[in-house]
């Protein structure tokens, strides 16, 4: 079963990190021996393993994770022990279920079984739109979000959205309904830092018909360290945009994207931040998984 507290969330960069360091291999060195044992990871991700900021959960990451084990002199498992084991698919598969898309977090699968079951499997989601406002203490402080949805079937009224703070320790964030959605109820998990919230269409649609739903999740203070924002999804979308607003006196020094279908390899580049400090990501014909940006902020700063 995998670990749900922060402490045992972050077990897994702190032995990786101090393996690093007991050995003393640079990580340009490691990920060469990675790529030429057949397990390759980019430095970036390597880098946000070992500093807590994402983790292995893929098939594929779990093999490259045991090469590291033997890199580093470790004892086999002593590494993947603490991650657990992905899950098995075959070359139709369905989509994932939350426990796969969240294998790390399960406090999201409980609150989501809380609030709903199966009425949200009958929209498909064809395009988002988030956008992340950033302060100039490097915390998150809002989340707009558009989505475009289609019914399969007659009689959907309902569609249920999640949001979860890196940071366990911080305040929920408020949900607030913004356009064609009103809030029915909200649930989450005590110290999981995630809420789910239960949004209410304007009428019932028929099946095939489009809606357009506008909401966001407001933070409070201490607000949340802000050094990623990711989307993870069950279903294949037409379109997915990811803008992030810096403010314009603290900029971070280096923006990635970086995307993982299920069972797949993580795949990652640079992004650059446009004139107005903003950093944007489009993806077309996404599929099953996760997609996102994440940036370091200058070392020393606030």
């Amino acid at each position: 079963m995998l670990s749900d507290t922060a402490e045992d969330l972050a077990s897994f960069a702190t032995t990786l990190r101090e393996a690093i360091d007991q050995r003393g291999l640079g990580l340009g060195r490691i990920v060469a021996r990675l790529e030429e044992a057949g397990t390759p990871v980019s430095a970036a991700t390597l880098s946000y393993w070992q500093s807590g900021r994402s983790r292995p959960g893929r098939r594929s990451s779990l093999d490259c994770v045991s090469t590291l084990e033997q890199i580093l002199e470790l004892a086999p498992g002593h590494l993947v022990g603490q991650l657990g084991r992905p899950a098995v698919r075959g070359r139709n598969p369905q989509p994932p279920t939350w426990s796969e898309l969240w294998n790390e977090v399960p406090a999201v699968v409980s609150a989501f079984e809380q609030i709903t079951s199966s009425v949200d499997d009958h929209l498909t989601r064809v395009s988002y739109h988030d956008r992340v406002q950033v302060g100039p203490d490097h915390t998150e402080r809002s989340t707009w979000t558009r989505q475009i949805m289609r019914s399969e079937r007659d009689g959907v009224d309902r569609f249920v959205a999640m949001y979860g703070n890196d940071d366990p320790r911080s305040p929920l964030p408020q949900a607030r309904a913004l356009q064609r959605c009103e809030i029915l109820r909200t649930t989450s998990e005590a110290g999981s830092g995630v809420v789910v919230v239960e949004m209410m269409l304007p009428r019932p649609l028929r099946r095939g018909e489009f809606v357009t739903v506008e909401y966001e999740f407001v933070q409070s203070a201490p607000y949340p360290p802000a050094h990623r924002y990711e989307r993870r999804r069950r279903g294949a979308n037409r379109q997915y945009v990811l803008e992030v607003l810096f403010d314009g006196q603290e900029l971070p020094a280096r923006c990635e994207r970086y995307s993982q279908v299920v069972d797949g390899e993580e795949e990652s580049e640079e992004l650059y931040l446009d004139p107005d400090h903003g950093l944007l990501l489009v993806e077309l014909d996404g599929r099953p998984g996760v997609v996102g940006a994440r940036w370091d902020w200058p070392e020393g700063a606030a």
